[in-house]
């Protein structure tokens, strides 16, 4: 066979074999590790890209110019410090629209993401919960993995998109294979290859929700680090998280924890730890409020931890059937994909620089005119003056222009976005589901500490302020609290009153209340315009 027909033929013996063989056969046989030809079709077919381009294909190609050449180049010339930050998080974006419109169905339902380190038992445990005891591939040797999303549809398939955008029709024997035992036959990874795979079923328990199978993230050498950027992006992507921890640890392994840390997830994290019939129940229970007690000195928010034993299909909690409880609360359908509001936020943060150094300079250039104007001021003094009002100009209408520019590029990529989503009919929702965890949440003696950033209402002269030279982050503190709202006291600037309104603290943080602003509390503040800015505010 030739290098053109491996790679371009996809491929007639290909098929015929797949239509020939049914989907699940019995034993351990594998047909694509015992015959090297349909093994490397099979390679040749996930690798290869699409042949037939379409006008979701243009919009996405559009997408990507527009990020990674137009905003890129942009954020190259721009003063805008947070440049770097809004890049990488675009391209996470982008990824995460690529797999929308690959897959419109996975935008249909909350995602329910499986977590934890390679020895945790995710995929075997997904297996149980799901009633599918050979699903997923199971195996006990670090290999890679792909990142897997399991769902109920129409027909019984399975399909793998490649990071070329070609979506691949494959079956249980291929997953089996380029899952795990397709590395040692013939030393191929795809990690690098295939973003995603996604299983589809007629009969699927928690039809209102999506299972994503993530990697393990505690193998050696670099694909160590490969997994673990791969497992991050889905699970911060995911509605709800459910992490699993070998109980043989006897608690969350710090590991984990830092790993937990970092993904700064909103929601709190159900537990699990797992292969608890290796352990008498006392033990397991023995562990868990080790566990417990750990993720509080961690700060680390969390619905339960429980013991499961996917061999035994059984539970240990002081809750009796926590995770089927967990499951049947949250199995509910979407309101629709939150691409849109991610985008926005990305740019409005990015925006938020060029507001606050607009605003400094505004303020520099009101003192310099009052300064120019002045009668007592002569000769080279007013010259320099006028000479350094002409350069604070320049620079505001330099930041004018590049703000404008990057709306433009927000306002392109967006339009492009509504557009696909319409072609997909992918529903575009106004702003993320409110998670109803709270009223699982398990009450604690742990301090927790969050920041929470609200708009506010400023007035005041803002010349009091020219002579700072960062608005971004002033020093203020609490002076009164009212039905109406928060008022707020610049320590450098007493005379700017501030306020954040009561019904901005509900719609902002409902979890907050009232009660947690006290008098001479610290915030910070940040000027956005004469009648604007944002009050950050620490909770204990």
């Amino acid at each position: 066979m030739d290098i053109d027909s491996l790679m371009n033929g996809h491929l007639a013996s290909l098929e015929e074999k797949k239509e020939t063989t049914p989907l699940v056969s019995p034993g351990k046989s594998n047909r694509y590790l015992e015959d090297s030809d349909l093994g490397l079709e099979l390679f040749a077919s996930l690798v290869a890209k699409p042949e037939v381009r379409t006008p979701s294909d243009q919009i996405l190609e559009d997408i990507d110019k527009l990020i990674n050449q137009k905003f890129l180049s942009h954020t190259e010339k721009s003063e805008n410090t947070s440049g770097a930050s809004a890049y990488v998080r675009l391209l996470e974006w982008f990824d995460l629209l690529k797999e929308a419109v690959s897959f419109p169905q996975l935008q249909q339902s909350h995602t329910v993401a499986v977590g934890g380190s390679f020895s945790a038992g995710k995929t075997r445990f997904l297996n149980t919960v799901l009633g599918c005891p050979s699903l997923l591939p199971v195996d006990t040797t670090p290999t890679t993995s792909i990142p897997t999303f399991l769902f109920k549809g129409a027909s019984n398939s399975i399909d793998a998109l490649n990071f070329f955008g070609k979506k691949t029709e494959i079956d249980e024997h291929a997953v089996k294979a380029i899952c795990h035992a397709f590395n040692k036959k013939y030393r191929v990874t795809f990690s690098h290859i295939l973003q995603m795979i996604a299983v589809e079923r007629e009969i699927f328990h928690y039809g209102n929700l999506i299972f994503l199978d993530t990697p393990g993230y505690s193998k050696s050498d670099n694909q160590k680090k490969i997994d673990e950027n791969i497992a991050r992006t889905h699970l911060r992507a995911a509605d709800y998280l459910i992490w699993l921890v070998d109980s043989q640890s006897g608690t969350v392994p710090q590991q984990d924890i830092n790993f937990l840390q970092g993904l700064e997830l909103e929601q709190p994290v159900l537990v699990v730890m797992s292969k608890t019939d290796k352990k008498l129940e006392s033990e397991v229970k023995s562990i868990i409020e080790v566990a417990k007690v750990d993720l509080e000195h961690a700060e680390i928010s969390f619905v339960d931890v429980i013991g499961y034993s996917s061999v035994e299909n059984m539970e240990i909690s002081a809750h009796g059937d926590r995770l089927k409880e967990f499951l049947a609360q949250v199995n509910q359908g979407s309101d629709g994909s939150t691409l849109k509001w991610q985008l926005s936020k990305i740019f409005e943060e990015y925006h938020r620089e060029y507001l606050a150094n607009q605003q400094t300079l505004k303020l520099t250039i009101g003192t310099l005119n009052e300064l120019i104007f002045d009668e007592n001021l002569v000769g080279d003094k007013k010259k320099h003056l006028a000479d350094f009002h002409r350069k604070v100009k320049s620079q505001l209408d330099i930041l004018h222009h590049q703000k404008r520019d990057s709306e433009k590029i927000y306002a392109h990529i967006e339009g492009l976005l509504i557009e696909v989503c319409r072609l997909k009919e992918i529903a575009l929702a106004s702003s993320p589901s409110v998670m109803q965890l709270n009223s699982m949440k398990i009450k604690t003696d742990r301090i927790q500490r969050d920041i929470v950033t609200f708009d506010a209402l400023l007035q005041g002269d803002l010349k009091v302020l020219s002579g700072m030279a960062n608005l971004d982050s002033l020093q203020g503190r609490v002076v009164k609290i009212s039905p109406i709202g928060v008022s707020i006291q610049l320590d450098d600037a007493p005379e700017i009153e501030i306020m954040v309104l009561m019904i901005v603290i509900a719609k902002t943080a409902p979890a907050i209340k009232s009660e947690q602003f006290y008098i001479s509390q610290e915030v910070q503040v940040q000027i956005i315009s004469d009648k604007k800015s944002l009050v950050s505010v620490s909770f204990d």
